[in-house]
């Protein structure tokens, strides 16, 4: 056996090596990957379900608290309704740190938000709470620790539209340490956000106005210098679930802007206009209305370049010529429609420039080729327009996109869409909280929703919750419509 001589210099530079070894090892230590499952409940650590709803997650150090109103067996409008505490290191692995207010006045409570004042040192608590429904106040108080216990501070505290009830609402943190609160009233439901004072412990009046009407369950977020307001309209522990209307401003108090229903499917879904059957009666039928033709909005998996496209329509929708003996014609025209093309960007809709456009008729179908502008966009939307078209319906068996020679509607879903034809929620869940999640690739964001009515043995207080994976971003800061995801993955830091 080799024994080995370390000479004083060798013996510096190894001890150097273990050194840079034992200050790098607890960065690596920091990150952990976990995996979010959707299908069953969450548990804490006595194996029973996580009774904490319409409330929020929030990492403070490196734990993660979850706090939310629990409901246990009963429909949610009872004064049994109270105020709870979880806490976990991934996300995974919860632990119940029991109720957050000891001795609580009697009432029907909701919505319980925590946040960290750092220049006070306390966890402050706000939540909405009605000593009689529908007489809505918000009320607030504070703790040395974030699973409390709280103390009350104030259990009526006066808001810019006190006068006509206090409902749902969101906090947020700039990054200066100003407080925010988005919340709706009971009339109206009137959304906006209003300024809190420097301890958090009651409003400084200024209130930036109504944002929107008939809405609730607000939560605000910033992201890249532009601040997020997401709320959708009212889903009283609806099993369908609300939207997510996405409100952008480059100020976190007004000036905030619709964009997008992140939590709505544009349409119908079809799967006819992408089976690769370009003739026949297997078409979807767009019908012409008030306001002119539905339309097909396709979105894509990620933003693609388009620069062609393809329809393929059926001809069937001409009428009959039966018993007009004096129509010298035998059948009624092929007469070819005339469409416009769109992309989704900044929150609306901007046509695409057409270049050339071929037709090919043959038996019963009609292909029409179109040549646009190269354009990049996630969602496109193809509509027809014009007076001159004399038919009240269009059937259409398919429609491709292309960029050049390479179909892109595998990666893309179609939908028929048109005033008339309802927009379902993709996530049947009323929306929580949006949660911020640090992560080895920077902040994301994950949007979190009650999926009410979800528990297999019906008690409200077992329901589950939806944690969707990380929001995606488009380039111009709009967000991408979310997918259900069973599971999902994520590293993130502690």
């Amino acid at each position: 056996m080799r024994n080995f001589d370390f000479k004083p210099k060798t013996m510096k530079i190894f001890t150097s090596y273990i050194t840079l070894i034992c200050l790098f090892l607890p960065l690596f230590s920091l990150a952990q990957q976990v995996m979010i499952d959707n299908t069953k409940p969450r548990k804490d650590e006595k194996g029973q379900i996580v009774d904490a709803h319409d409330g929020r997650i929030i990492q403070f150090g490196d734990t993660f608290y979850w706090y939310g109103t629990s409901y246990g067996t009963t429909n949610g409008f009872t004064t049994q309704n109270h105020y709870r505490c979880y806490s976990s290191k991934d996300l995974i692995n919860w632990k119940y740190e029991g109720k957050l207010l000891k001795k609580q006045p009697e009432g029907v409570y909701y919505r319980p938000h925590v946040i960290y004042n750092e220049k006070t040192k306390e966890y402050v608590l706000w939540y909405n709470w009605y000593p009689k429904l529908w007489d809505g106040q918000f009320g607030v108080a504070t703790s040395d620790t974030p699973m409390g216990p709280f103390k009350i501070v104030n259990d009526n505290v006066k808001m810019h539209n006190s006068s006509i009830g206090l409902g749902d609402f969101g906090l947020f943190v700039d990054d200066d340490g100003t407080g925010y609160i988005s919340y709706n009233t009971i009339q109206n439901h009137q959304v906006s956000v209003e300024k809190l004072q420097d301890d958090y412990l009651s409003s400084t009046m200024e209130n930036g106005g109504v944002i929107a009407k008939h809405m609730e369950a607000g939560t605000q977020f910033k992201k890249d210098g532009k601040y997020y307001l997401l709320t959708d309209y009212t889903c009283c522990f609806c099993n369908y679930g609300s939207g997510a209307r996405v409100y952008t401003s480059e100020h976190p108090l007004k000036g905030y802007t619709y964009t997008s229903n992140i939590n709505r499917y544009p349409g119908k879904p079809s799967i006819l206009l992408k089976d690769g059957i370009k003739r026949g009666t297997l078409y979807e039928t767009l019908s012409k209305g008030d306001k002119g033709y539905d339309a097909v909005e396709i979105l894509f998996d990620k933003p693609r370049e388009v620069d062609k496209l393809m329809i393929s329509m059926f001809t069937g929708n001409r009428p009959e010529n039966c018993g007009n003996v004096d129509n010298p014609r035998v059948h009624p025209e092929i007469i070819t429609p005339k469409f416009e093309v769109s992309i989704w960007k900044n929150g609306q809709w901007h046509l695409v420039p057409l270049k050339n456009k071929q037709v090919e008729k043959s038996a019963l179908s009609e292909t029409i080729r179109i040549e646009i502008e190269k354009a990049t966009a996630d969602r496109v939307k193809i509509v027809p327009v014009g007076s001159a078209y004399p038919y009240e319906q269009l059937y259409l068996n398919e429609i491709e996109l292309f960029l050049g020679h390479n179909s892109l509607s595998d990666s893309g879903s179609f939908y028929i869409t048109g005033t008339k034809i309802p927009q379902k929620p993709i996530i049947p869940a009323q929306q929580s909280y949006v949660m911020k999640l640090n992560t080895n690739e920077g902040t994301k964001f994950i949007w979190i929703g009650d999926l009410w009515g979800s528990a297999s043995d019906n008690v409200k207080g077992h329901d589950y919750q939806y944690w969707s994976a990380p929001l995606e971003f488009n380039p111009d800061g709009t967000i991408r419509p979310m997918q259900w995801t069973d599971q999902w993955s994520e590293e993130i830091k502690n």
